[in-house]
Protein backbone atom coordinates (compact mmCIF):
# COMPACT_ATOMS: atom_id res chain seq x y z
CA UNK A 1 0.00 0.00 0.00
CA UNK A 2 1.27 3.47 -0.90
CA UNK A 3 2.00 5.48 2.21
CA UNK A 4 1.21 9.08 1.30
CA UNK A 5 0.24 12.27 3.13
CA UNK A 6 -3.32 11.02 3.56
CA UNK A 7 -2.07 7.85 5.27
CA UNK A 8 0.31 9.66 7.61
CA UNK A 9 -2.29 12.31 8.45
CA UNK A 10 -4.73 9.51 9.28
CA UNK A 11 -2.13 7.79 11.45
CA UNK A 12 -1.35 11.04 13.23
CA UNK A 13 -5.02 11.81 13.89
CA UNK A 14 -5.45 8.31 15.31
CA UNK A 15 -2.60 8.86 17.79
CA UNK A 16 -3.00 12.64 18.14
CA UNK A 17 -4.44 12.65 21.67
CA UNK A 18 -1.99 9.98 22.79
CA UNK A 19 0.89 12.03 21.37
CA UNK A 20 -0.27 15.10 23.32
CA UNK A 21 -0.39 13.16 26.59
CA UNK A 22 3.05 11.68 25.91
CA UNK A 23 4.40 15.21 25.59
CA UNK A 24 2.64 16.26 28.80
CA UNK A 25 3.83 13.21 30.74
CA UNK A 26 7.40 13.52 29.44
CA UNK A 27 7.70 17.19 30.33
CA UNK A 28 6.18 16.83 33.78
CA UNK A 29 8.26 13.75 34.55
CA UNK A 30 11.48 15.50 33.51
CA UNK A 31 10.84 18.15 36.16
CA UNK A 32 11.28 15.51 38.86
CA UNK A 33 14.89 14.87 37.78
CA UNK A 34 15.69 17.72 40.11
CA UNK A 35 15.24 15.19 42.93
CA UNK A 36 17.97 12.94 41.51
CA UNK A 37 20.14 16.05 41.17
CA UNK A 38 19.72 16.75 44.88
CA UNK A 39 20.60 13.13 45.62
CA UNK A 40 23.89 13.53 43.76
CA UNK A 41 24.59 16.82 45.54
CA UNK A 42 23.77 15.22 48.87
CA UNK A 43 21.54 18.16 49.67
CA UNK A 44 18.86 20.43 48.19
CA UNK A 45 20.69 22.59 45.67
CA UNK A 46 18.76 25.00 43.45
CA UNK A 47 21.48 25.39 40.84
CA UNK A 48 19.95 22.87 38.42
CA UNK A 49 16.35 24.09 38.84
CA UNK A 50 16.53 26.60 35.92
CA UNK A 51 17.81 23.85 33.62
CA UNK A 52 15.13 21.40 34.70
CA UNK A 53 12.26 23.89 34.46
CA UNK A 54 13.36 25.38 31.12
CA UNK A 55 11.41 22.59 29.39
CA UNK A 56 8.22 24.45 30.31
CA UNK A 57 8.93 27.04 27.58
CA UNK A 58 8.87 24.66 24.57
CA UNK A 59 6.10 22.73 26.33
CA UNK A 60 3.90 25.85 26.44
CA UNK A 61 4.63 26.55 22.76
CA UNK A 62 3.70 22.97 21.86
CA UNK A 63 0.39 23.12 23.73
CA UNK A 64 -0.59 26.39 22.01
CA UNK A 65 0.31 25.14 18.52
CA UNK A 66 -1.21 21.70 19.11
CA UNK A 67 -4.54 23.30 20.01
CA UNK A 68 -4.65 25.21 16.72
CA UNK A 69 -2.85 23.03 14.17
CA UNK A 70 -3.85 19.53 13.07
CA UNK A 71 -1.22 18.92 10.39
CA UNK A 72 1.17 16.09 11.25
CA UNK A 73 3.93 17.90 9.31
CA UNK A 74 3.89 20.57 12.02
CA UNK A 75 3.02 18.69 15.21
CA UNK A 76 5.30 15.66 14.74
CA UNK A 77 8.54 17.70 14.36
CA UNK A 78 7.40 19.90 17.24
CA UNK A 79 6.86 16.79 19.38
CA UNK A 80 10.38 15.56 18.67
CA UNK A 81 11.67 19.05 19.45
CA UNK A 82 10.16 18.57 22.91
CA UNK A 83 11.97 15.24 23.28
CA UNK A 84 15.30 16.78 22.28
CA UNK A 85 14.60 19.75 24.53
CA UNK A 86 14.30 17.36 27.46
CA UNK A 87 17.66 15.94 26.41
CA UNK A 88 19.29 19.38 26.28
CA UNK A 89 17.76 20.48 29.56
CA UNK A 90 19.32 17.37 31.09
CA UNK A 91 22.66 18.16 29.46
CA UNK A 92 22.43 21.70 30.85
CA UNK A 93 21.78 20.32 34.35
CA UNK A 94 24.73 17.93 33.99
CA UNK A 95 27.07 20.92 33.76
CA UNK A 96 26.46 21.54 37.48
CA UNK A 97 26.36 17.93 38.71
CA UNK A 98 29.33 16.74 40.76
CA UNK A 99 29.10 13.20 39.40
CA UNK A 100 28.27 12.05 35.82
CA UNK A 101 28.57 8.36 36.55
CA UNK A 102 24.86 7.84 36.04
CA UNK A 103 24.71 9.81 32.78
CA UNK A 104 24.44 6.59 30.73
CA UNK A 105 21.38 5.53 32.75
CA UNK A 106 19.70 8.89 32.20
CA UNK A 107 20.56 8.69 28.48
CA UNK A 108 18.77 5.35 28.11
CA UNK A 109 15.74 6.60 30.05
CA UNK A 110 15.43 9.60 27.74
CA UNK A 111 15.88 7.40 24.67
CA UNK A 112 12.90 5.35 25.85
CA UNK A 113 10.73 8.44 25.47
CA UNK A 114 11.42 8.44 21.74
CA UNK A 115 9.65 5.09 21.36
CA UNK A 116 6.34 6.70 22.23
CA UNK A 117 6.84 9.72 20.01
CA UNK A 118 7.17 7.34 17.07
CA UNK A 119 3.54 6.21 17.33
CA UNK A 120 2.15 9.33 15.64
CA UNK A 121 5.11 9.95 13.32
CA UNK A 122 5.96 8.64 9.84
CA UNK A 123 8.42 5.78 10.30
CA UNK A 124 11.25 7.44 8.35
CA UNK A 125 10.86 10.65 10.32
CA UNK A 126 11.05 8.72 13.57
CA UNK A 127 14.29 7.00 12.54
CA UNK A 128 15.86 10.36 11.67
CA UNK A 129 14.57 12.39 14.61
CA UNK A 130 15.47 9.67 17.09
CA UNK A 131 18.93 9.21 15.56
CA UNK A 132 19.69 12.87 16.20
CA UNK A 133 20.00 11.99 19.90
CA UNK A 134 23.51 10.68 19.16
CA UNK A 135 24.36 14.10 17.74
CA UNK A 136 23.09 15.60 21.01
CA UNK A 137 25.42 13.34 22.97
CA UNK A 138 28.37 13.99 20.67
CA UNK A 139 28.05 17.75 20.99
CA UNK A 140 27.46 17.55 24.75
CA UNK A 141 30.53 15.37 25.24
CA UNK A 142 32.73 18.18 23.91
CA UNK A 143 31.85 20.15 27.04
CA UNK A 144 31.01 17.48 29.60
CA UNK A 145 33.51 14.72 28.76
CA UNK A 146 31.25 11.88 29.83
CA UNK A 147 33.25 9.31 31.82
CA UNK A 148 31.04 6.52 30.45
CA UNK A 149 30.65 7.73 26.83
CA UNK A 150 31.60 4.34 25.40
CA UNK A 151 29.04 2.60 27.61
CA UNK A 152 26.40 5.11 26.54
CA UNK A 153 27.06 4.20 22.91
CA UNK A 154 27.22 0.45 23.60
CA UNK A 155 23.83 0.60 25.30
CA UNK A 156 22.33 3.29 23.07
CA UNK A 157 23.01 1.91 19.58
CA UNK A 158 21.18 -1.43 20.01
CA UNK A 159 18.42 0.41 21.91
CA UNK A 160 18.09 2.74 18.91
CA UNK A 161 17.83 -0.29 16.63
CA UNK A 162 15.06 -1.62 18.86
CA UNK A 163 13.22 1.72 18.68
CA UNK A 164 13.38 1.61 14.87
CA UNK A 165 11.99 -1.93 14.91
CA UNK A 166 9.12 -0.94 17.22
CA UNK A 167 8.29 2.07 15.04
CA UNK A 168 8.28 -0.14 11.93
CA UNK A 169 6.00 -2.67 13.63
CA UNK A 170 3.61 0.07 14.81
CA UNK A 171 3.35 1.55 11.33
CA UNK A 172 2.83 -1.86 9.77
CA UNK A 173 0.05 -2.64 12.23
CA UNK A 174 -1.63 0.68 11.46
CA UNK A 175 -1.58 -0.13 7.74
CA UNK A 176 -4.02 -2.99 8.38
CA UNK A 177 -6.27 -0.70 10.43
CA UNK A 178 -6.07 2.04 7.78
CA UNK A 179 -7.01 -0.34 4.96
CA UNK A 180 -9.92 -1.74 6.99
CA UNK A 181 -11.09 1.79 7.78
CA UNK A 182 -10.91 2.81 4.12
CA UNK A 183 -12.84 -0.29 3.08
CA UNK A 184 -15.49 0.53 5.68
CA UNK A 185 -15.70 4.10 4.37
CA UNK A 186 -15.98 2.78 0.82
CA UNK A 187 -18.90 0.59 1.77
CA UNK A 188 -20.50 3.40 3.77
CA UNK A 189 -20.30 6.03 1.04
CA UNK A 190 -20.29 4.04 -2.19
CA UNK A 191 -22.85 1.99 -4.08
CA UNK A 192 -21.61 -1.57 -4.40
CA UNK A 193 -22.94 -2.15 -7.93
CA UNK A 194 -21.94 1.06 -9.74
CA UNK A 195 -19.08 2.31 -7.56
CA UNK A 196 -20.76 5.72 -7.35
CA UNK A 197 -21.37 7.61 -4.14
CA UNK A 198 -24.57 6.77 -2.29
CA UNK A 199 -26.81 9.13 -0.33
CA UNK A 200 -24.58 8.96 2.74
CA UNK A 201 -21.99 11.17 1.04
CA UNK A 202 -24.42 14.09 1.25
CA UNK A 203 -23.74 14.31 4.98
CA UNK A 204 -20.11 15.21 4.23
CA UNK A 205 -21.06 17.88 1.68
CA UNK A 206 -23.40 20.01 3.79
CA UNK A 207 -23.31 22.02 7.00
CA UNK A 208 -25.67 21.85 9.96
CA UNK A 209 -28.25 23.87 7.99
CA UNK A 210 -28.17 21.35 5.13
CA UNK A 211 -26.52 23.90 2.84
CA UNK A 212 -24.13 22.41 0.31
CA UNK A 213 -20.52 23.37 0.99
CA UNK A 214 -18.87 21.66 -2.00
CA UNK A 215 -17.09 23.72 -4.69
CA UNK A 216 -17.05 26.75 -2.40
CA UNK A 217 -20.85 26.97 -2.52
CA UNK A 218 -20.85 28.86 -5.84
CA UNK A 219 -22.09 27.92 -9.35
CA UNK A 220 -23.71 24.66 -8.32
CA UNK A 221 -26.33 22.88 -10.38
CA UNK A 222 -28.30 19.75 -9.56
CA UNK A 223 -29.12 17.12 -12.18
CA UNK A 224 -31.50 14.23 -11.51
CA UNK A 225 -31.91 11.55 -14.17
CA UNK A 226 -33.23 8.05 -14.54
CA UNK A 227 -33.35 5.39 -17.23
CA UNK A 228 -36.52 5.40 -19.31
CA UNK A 229 -38.66 2.26 -19.05
CA UNK A 230 -36.00 0.49 -16.98
CA UNK A 231 -38.60 -1.87 -15.54
CA UNK A 232 -39.07 -3.27 -19.03
CA UNK A 233 -35.35 -4.00 -19.24
CA UNK A 234 -35.48 -6.02 -16.02
CA UNK A 235 -38.69 -7.79 -17.03
CA UNK A 236 -37.39 -8.64 -20.51
CA UNK A 237 -33.72 -9.48 -19.92
CA UNK A 238 -33.57 -10.17 -16.17
CA UNK A 239 -32.14 -8.27 -13.23
CA UNK A 240 -28.53 -9.29 -13.88
CA UNK A 241 -28.77 -7.84 -17.38
CA UNK A 242 -30.42 -4.79 -15.84
CA UNK A 243 -27.36 -4.36 -13.64
CA UNK A 244 -25.16 -4.44 -16.76
CA UNK A 245 -27.29 -1.69 -18.32
CA UNK A 246 -27.02 0.41 -15.15
CA UNK A 247 -23.24 0.17 -15.15
CA UNK A 248 -23.06 0.99 -18.87
CA UNK A 249 -25.14 4.13 -18.36
CA UNK A 250 -23.00 5.18 -15.39
CA UNK A 251 -19.80 4.72 -17.42
CA UNK A 252 -21.14 6.84 -20.29
CA UNK A 253 -22.38 9.62 -18.02
CA UNK A 254 -19.10 9.68 -16.07
CA UNK A 255 -17.11 9.89 -19.30
CA UNK A 256 -19.09 12.92 -20.48
CA UNK A 257 -19.06 14.98 -17.28
CA UNK A 258 -16.78 17.94 -18.00
CA UNK A 259 -17.01 19.83 -14.70
CA UNK A 260 -16.11 18.90 -11.09
CA UNK A 261 -18.96 16.84 -9.72
CA UNK A 262 -20.39 14.37 -7.25
CA UNK A 263 -22.44 11.64 -8.89
CA UNK A 264 -24.69 9.59 -6.61
CA UNK A 265 -26.92 6.61 -7.09
CA UNK A 266 -30.07 8.13 -5.64
CA UNK A 267 -32.13 4.96 -5.73
CA UNK A 268 -32.88 2.15 -8.20
CA UNK A 269 -32.24 3.55 -11.69
CA UNK A 270 -32.28 7.17 -10.48
CA UNK A 271 -29.07 9.19 -10.19
CA UNK A 272 -28.18 12.61 -8.79
CA UNK A 273 -25.33 14.80 -10.01
CA UNK A 274 -24.11 17.83 -8.06
CA UNK A 275 -22.20 19.82 -10.65
CA UNK A 276 -19.90 22.83 -10.37
CA UNK A 277 -21.56 24.77 -13.15
CA UNK A 278 -24.07 27.53 -13.73
CA UNK A 279 -27.51 26.58 -15.02
CA UNK A 280 -26.78 27.40 -18.68
CA UNK A 281 -23.71 25.18 -18.86
CA UNK A 282 -25.44 22.50 -16.80
CA UNK A 283 -28.26 22.32 -19.36
CA UNK A 284 -25.77 21.92 -22.20
CA UNK A 285 -23.95 19.25 -20.22
CA UNK A 286 -27.19 17.37 -19.56
CA UNK A 287 -28.15 17.47 -23.24
CA UNK A 288 -24.71 16.18 -24.23
CA UNK A 289 -25.08 13.27 -21.82
CA UNK A 290 -28.62 12.50 -23.05
CA UNK A 291 -27.43 12.35 -26.65
CA UNK A 292 -24.49 10.12 -25.77
CA UNK A 293 -26.81 7.61 -24.07
CA UNK A 294 -29.26 7.72 -26.99
CA UNK A 295 -26.54 6.98 -29.56
CA UNK A 296 -24.86 4.18 -27.58
CA UNK A 297 -25.75 0.57 -28.40
CA UNK A 298 -25.37 -1.42 -25.19
CA UNK A 299 -24.42 -5.05 -24.69
CA UNK A 300 -27.96 -5.89 -23.59
CA UNK A 301 -30.10 -3.23 -25.26
CA UNK A 302 -30.23 0.45 -26.09
CA UNK A 303 -31.80 2.80 -23.56
CA UNK A 304 -32.51 6.50 -23.14
CA UNK A 305 -32.57 8.75 -20.11
CA UNK A 306 -34.63 11.71 -18.92
CA UNK A 307 -32.95 14.52 -17.00
CA UNK A 308 -34.21 17.26 -14.70
CA UNK A 309 -31.88 20.20 -14.08
CA UNK A 310 -31.98 23.09 -11.65
CA UNK A 311 -29.60 25.54 -10.02
CA UNK A 312 -28.64 25.50 -6.36
CA UNK A 313 -29.00 28.90 -4.73
CA UNK A 314 -28.15 28.11 -1.12
CA UNK A 315 -30.26 26.88 1.76
CA UNK A 316 -31.53 23.35 2.26
CA UNK A 317 -30.25 21.21 -0.63
CA UNK A 318 -33.47 19.16 -0.50
CA UNK A 319 -35.32 22.08 -2.11
CA UNK A 320 -33.06 21.88 -5.16
CA UNK A 321 -33.45 18.10 -5.34
CA UNK A 322 -37.23 18.52 -5.29
CA UNK A 323 -37.04 21.08 -8.10
CA UNK A 324 -34.82 18.76 -10.16
CA UNK A 325 -37.30 15.97 -9.47
CA UNK A 326 -40.17 18.14 -10.71
CA UNK A 327 -38.21 18.90 -13.88
CA UNK A 328 -37.49 15.18 -14.33
CA UNK A 329 -41.19 14.40 -13.91
CA UNK A 330 -42.00 16.96 -16.59
CA UNK A 331 -39.40 15.40 -18.92
CA UNK A 332 -40.99 11.98 -18.50
CA UNK A 333 -44.54 13.31 -18.87
CA UNK A 334 -43.64 15.11 -22.08
CA UNK A 335 -42.30 12.00 -23.82
CA UNK A 336 -39.07 10.96 -22.05
CA UNK A 337 -35.55 11.04 -23.56
CA UNK A 338 -35.25 14.78 -22.99
CA UNK A 339 -33.87 17.44 -20.66
CA UNK A 340 -36.09 19.76 -18.66
CA UNK A 341 -34.96 22.77 -16.66
CA UNK A 342 -36.50 24.04 -13.45
CA UNK A 343 -35.66 27.71 -13.09
CA UNK A 344 -36.18 29.05 -9.57
CA UNK A 345 -37.60 32.30 -10.93
CA UNK A 346 -39.75 30.92 -13.73
CA UNK A 347 -40.64 27.37 -12.69
CA UNK A 348 -40.44 24.62 -15.29
CA UNK A 349 -39.24 25.61 -18.73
Amino acid sequence: MKKDKVFYQSKFEHYRVMNMWIVIASCISSLFYVISDWYLFGEINMVTVPARTAILIPFAIFMIVNAKVKDYRVIVPLSYLIAHSIMWCTIWACVYLPDLTFASDGFIIIMAIFIFFGFAAPGKWSVIFTGLIFLDIGVANIFLHYPELLMMLILGIPFYGGICLVVWAMEKSYVYQYVAQRMLEESAYHDQLTGLFNRNIIDTLMDENKSLQCFGGEDISVLLFDIDFFKRVNDTYGHESGDVVLKEVVDIVSAHLEYPNYMLRWGGEEFLIILQSDLVRAEKQAEKIRQAIEKKTGKICSVTISIGVTGYHGGDYNASVRMADEALYEAKESGRNRVKIYNLNCGDI
